[in-house]
């Protein structure tokens, strides 16, 4: 099944079904001034779940912090029906992944950094690719996807205009 899907900005309200977003612009109701004045601190901005005392191992898992360094995805112009440049561009998403017992974070360190995030409710044995989603993420923005989250690989972009995705099925349960 191919599927394509135009990108939108992350926001905290479009992505709460699939996580959170990290960021130091979230204020919640708990959210306090700490330092004599100098800092706002929002606790707990994302849920860090860990269920793998429910895994069919039930061995306990502990909490990492895992550094990636991406380099930017190769995006193709989009060409309409009749071959003309649309001025629009198109990255092929060929693999989603999910983490059934746990959450998973992403925060972006570079300078200028777009990614785009890819989800897909919480099925069980395969992604409903007619659930679909992809979101536009800024250089202050992580994300956390909430545990069974269909997820494309971190897809990071040079630049963002319109983009769209081109699923092409492939899963990795």
């Amino acid at each position: 099944m191919t599927r394509t899907v135009f990108c939108e900005p992350l926001t905290q309200a479009d992505y709460a079904p699939y996580g959170g977003i990290i960021s130091s612009d979230v204020v919640t109701d708990r959210t306090v001034i700490v330092n004599n004045g100098t800092a706002r601190r929002t606790p707990e901005v994302v849920p860090t779940i860990n269920n793998y005392d429910k895994a069919p191992s039930q061995i306990p898992a502990r909490t990492v912090l895992n550094v990636s360094y991406a380099s930017p995805r190769e995006v193709q112009p989009w060409q309409s029906e009749d071959g003309e440049n649309t001025g629009k561009r198109v990255l092929k998403v060929k693999v989603l992944e999910r983490h059934p017992y746990s959450t998973q974070s992403f925060i972006p360190m570079g300078a200028d950094t777009k990614y785009l995030v890819v989800v897909c409710g919480t099925g069980k044995d395969a992604p409903d690719l007619n659930e679909l989603r992809g979101f536009v993420a800024g250089d202050k923005q992580g994300v956390c996807y909430a545990p069974g989250v269909w997820h494309a690989p971190m897809s990071v972009v040079d630049n963002v205009g319109v983009i769209t995705l081109l699923c092409t099925g492939g899963y990795t349960p």
